[in-house]
């Protein structure tokens, strides 16, 4: 791979992440509902899908609901005006057509049928006022007056505020956790890094203690949930702040336009003073300033006092009272003031009633949309839904059958995953259902050992692999088999075979005997070992040859032979054990926690249960170097003359691995094994036996 481009165009071909770990199995298994229906979503190519339904949950919805509640404060608003304008508590077309055909009446105009003709007679009802520079002045007052009425003001502006305050102050009591916010990245890496360990005890990556790494886990994993819970609680604090931000600006600009037209009046009343609504749009600007400053900066102020409504309410209505009599004094007749009164207030009711007509239609448009947009949000969530439910019935064969190779010891069958549609999209969940013993569980880990529930887990991401990544066959395994039984390590290789031998894979491993069976199973793979890393060249990796190689490498240097020798003793230990198992031969403490059987017992054990066949003498022969093997080369022996030769050596390897061949199929690359079902000895595919 030339650059990062290049490498970032292949690694977008994988559907699945093509790199694994068996902590990784351990936390999919053993995770809730909704955490398993989240991996499952990384390994099954649906992560787009599960963002946008959490888009939807999350973001969109609430955008509608802040946009329809914007549009419901807007029909408020006007139905205010129009409340206050006829001086009615609510503000019906009848209402409205009668306070208007009151007016037309007194003024000897035709009644109306309808609010709509009410607008027909405002030019006819205009006419009958009188031209003068007395008339100008009253008009221009009257109007003034009609708007100064229509105003409406946010009556429980403060009772918001404190109710702000208070969930403010409760958010701040936690502070240290509060300010912790900014990290959660940095415990999603920490919990990242953890994952990809397997040491008893770690130190904590962002603190540097020391912790059991289980207990460590469950600890970040405690305060992510805590910090993510804390992170929500501010983004809906932030939303409740910029809402009342918004209500507190809109109110400003009200009482601006009010105090304007208060400027207005005094051009003709001077005695007109309004210091408690200026006071007030000062305290809106104010609060408005700190309110975006409110969760970091707790020194700010956010205070508005109850009774500062009242207040320039009741300015509002001295003002008023003011125009009123300067009206009278400016010796206009009563009649005259009436008419310019009436035709303002038919004008102001007018533009409000068409305002608020305008508002209702758009919020029923609104309120229809969205239920279109719901209407296709669930469609398009059953879609998605119906696609994972496919998904999960479409791969639920191939988990059981992955899961039979993994564990044929155990009659478990009918595997399948169960998607929980109950609740919002947001809620979905995901849990694996299997019928164990003829009894139907769910979820799988209620009845499984830690063992089976990790072959399961591994079924799952290997089912995964092989179902989407079809354009790209390619796997890193890192140290997997610590998930399952050392018994069982063998069937993960049966699966790779069976099911994966066009697939390039890449295994990592700490376990040397695992590995050496690897390199028997596999013997035309390629095999490194990591010798050792450092900063400056990074990892030092090196060729692998077979054990018999290594031993006689050893032997070529004579200040290598007890070396060459501790290697053979150990690696026909190992394969003894192994051949006693898989033959079951009658083993001393072979199903006790004691002390393991020495080799000669192993070797006579061998022995007894294959006495029946020829190579029962090839045993015994490899037996007689059992000192060699054992005691010569292990201990040692200070008090003797002479230590063994590299030849002594030599001719002990040479029939142990004589021995060892006979065992060995070169078909299948497996060690004869008892089979009871047929009562017979063979190897795995049948081409080496004994007969």
């Amino acid at each position: 791979m030339s650059n990062k481009d290049d490498f970032g165009k292949v690694y977008s071909a994988f559907i699945i992440r093509p790199y694994f770990r068996y902590l990784e199995v351990i936390d999919f298994v053993c995770s809730k509902g909704k955490e398993k229906y989240e991996r499952l979503a990384q390994w099954m190519g649906f992560q787009n899908e599960f963002d946008f339904q959490e888009e939807i949950a999350r973001g969109i919805q609430q955008t509608i609901k802040d946009y329809e509640k914007k549009l419901a404060d807007k029909v408020d608003n006007f139905e205010g005006q129009l409340k206050q304008l006829i001086n009615s508590p609510t503000a019906l077309d009848g209402e409205v057509l009668n306070f208007c055909n009151t007016i037309l009446k007194y003024h000897k105009v035709n009644e109306c049928k309808n609010v709509k003709e009410v607008w027909e007679k405002i030019p006819e009802i205009s006419k009958k006022k009188i031209a003068s520079a007395v008339g100008v002045v009253i008009d221009k007052l009257t109007k003034i007056e009609t708007i100064i009425i229509a105003s409406v003001l946010k009556a429980d502006l403060s009772d918001e505020l404190e109710n702000l305050v208070k969930k403010i102050d409760d958010f701040r009591k936690d502070k240290k956790l509060v300010e912790q916010i900014d990290i959660i990245d940095l415990y999603t890496q920490a919990l990242d890094i953890l994952t990809k360990q397997d040491a008893t005890n770690t130190k904590c990556p962002v603190c540097g203690t020391e912790w059991p790494r289980e207990k460590l886990m469950e600890h970040i994993k405690s305060e992510l949930e805590l910090l993510k819970k804390t992170k929500d609680e501010k983004e809906a604090l932030e939303r409740d702040i910029l809402s009342l931000k918004t209500a507190i600006n809109k109110e400003a600009t009200s009482v601006s336009e009010l105090i304007s037209h208060y400027k207005e009046a005094q051009e003709s009343v001077s005695e007109i003073k309004y210091d408690n609504t200026t006071g007030f749009l000062e305290a809106l600007n104010s609060i408005a300033n700190n309110l975006a400053r409110a969760l970091s900066d707790s020194s700010v102020e956010i205070r508005l006092n109850k009774d500062a409504v009242e207040k320039i309410i009741k300015e509002k209505g001295v003002i008023i009272e003011q125009i009123k009599t300067h009206k009278t004094k400016i010796q206009p007749s009563v009649e005259d003031i009436k008419l310019s009164e009436d035709i303002e207030k038919l004008t102001q009711i007018k533009t409000s009633w068409q305002s608020l007509e305008d508002a209702r239609a758009e919020q029923q448009f609104t309120s229809q949309e969205i239920l279109k947009f719901y209407a296709l949000r669930d469609s398009v969530l059953k879609v998605i839904q119906d696609n994972i439910k496919s998904r999960f019935e479409e791969i639920s064969e191939r988990i059981g059958r992955y899961f039979g190779i993994l564990r044929s010891d155990k009659d478990i069958k009918d595997i399948k995953i169960v998607l929980n549609e109950r609740g919002r999209a947001s809620d979905r969940s995901a849990e694996i259902e299997l019928n164990y013993y003829d009894i139907s569980v769910r979820p799988a880990y209620k009845v499984l050992s830690e063992s089976l529930l990790n072959s399961l887990g591994l079924a799952v991401y290997f089912t995964c692999v092989k179902q989407f990544n079809d354009k790209c066959k390619f796997i890193v395994l890192d140290d997997i088999m610590n998930s399952l039984d050392i018994e069982k390590r063998d069937t993960l290789l049966d699966l790779i075979e069976k099911e994966f031998s066009d697939y390039q894979i890449i295994i990592f491993t700490h376990d040397l005997y695992w590995f050496q069976k690897i390199i028997r199973r596999f013997p035309d793979w390629i095999h490194k070992k990591i010798k050792g890393w450092d900063y400056i060249g990074g990892a030092k990796i090196d060729s692998v040859t077979t054990t018999k190689g290594e031993i006689d490498e050893c032997l070529s240097d004579s200040t290598r032979t007890e070396e060459g020798g501790w290697k053979l003793g150990r690696h026909a230990e190992s394969i003894l054990n192994e051949l006693c198992e898989g033959l079951w031969a009658a083993v001393r403490y072979r199903y006790a926690k004691n002390d393991p059987p020495t080799m000669e017992e192993l070797f006579d054990a061998l022995y007894i249960r294959l006495k029946a066949y020829p190579v029962a003498q090839k045993v015994l022969n490899a037996k007689k170097y059992e000192p060699t093997l054992r005691n010569f080369v292990t201990h040692a022996r200070n008090n003797q003359p002479a230590a063994l030769s590299p030849q002594d050596i030599k001719r002990a390897s040479d029939e142990w691995f004589s021995l060892e061949a006979e065992f060995l199929c070169n078909q299948c690359n497996h060690f004869v094994e008892y089979h009871r079902s047929k009562k017979a000895i063979e190897c795995k595919c049948g081409s080496k036996k004994y007969v």
